[in-house]
């Protein structure tokens, strides 16, 4: 079996890149469980990444044709992730609609205790957040079960390759969300202001909502 050639591994590098940085519901959903306590935005990011290689392995499995065969599967996956981002989206925004109409004082010690409350969050359920998110993102079963079989030469163990592969994409995605813990976790006490608490709390909500509508609304066009 040839290995993978060096030009296979910065394309897909570059394609990884890309997609690493556009925001996404990763992003709001590390950056929801980091601003509760940085070591839950870890876990939840290595729960996508748990997700991630586990879309990888598929495609080295050659489940992108079991898909191309049956492509309701892969509908119903979207329908699914489509929900779930709803789910906690507008779970966080009537939160947020709460904390906004108390008064002023009563908005302080709610956002006190929304914080405080943060650590009823384990980091198994950060770690199992962060898995259902990847593994029900239908975006990351295209880039792994469509994108990534062009990368892996005739030849080549598709596997391994494909386990390679979504490493790589691993690494730079995981890299990516300990950039943003860090940032969330140095500007915690702003971020704990009753002020900004609300309208972020309302903003990373509106977002991931905003997301599964276009999840499930994509999965019947």
């Amino acid at each position: 079996m040839d290995a993978l050639p060096s030009t296979a591994l910065l394309g897909f590098a570059g394609v990884a890149l890309v997609v690493v940085l556009s925001p996404g519901p990763d992003t709001f959903l590390t950056l929801r469980y980091a601003l509760n306590r940085p070591r839950n935005g870890v876990a939840a990011a290595l729960g996508m990444m748990i997700s991630i290689m586990g879309w990888a392995a598929l495609a080295g499995l050659g489940v992108a044709a079991l898909l191309q065969t049956y492509p309701a599967i892969h509908q119903v996956i979207a329908v699914v992730g489509g929900a779930y981002l709803l789910y906690l989206g507008l779970g966080s925004l009537i939160k947020a609609r709460f904390l906004a109409g108390a008064s002023a004082a009563t908005a302080r010690t709610a956002t006190r205790t929304a914080a405080a409350a943060g650590s009823a969050y384990t980091l198994f359920q950060s770690l199992r957040a962060g898995m259902l998110s990847a593994a029900l993102n239908p975006k990351l079963g295209l880039l792994f079960l469509a994108l990534m079989p062009p990368f892996i030469p005739v030849g080549s163990n598709m596997l391994g390759s494909a386990l390679l592969l979504g490493a790589i994409f691993a690494l730079m995605g995981f890299a990516y969300l300990m950039v943003l813990t860090a940032i969330a976790a140095k500007a915690m006490a702003w971020f704990k202001s009753p002020t900004v608490g609300i309208w972020l709390e309302r903003v990373s909500s509106a977002a991931l909502a905003i997301m599964g509508i276009v999840v499930l609304v994509g999965a019947f066009l």
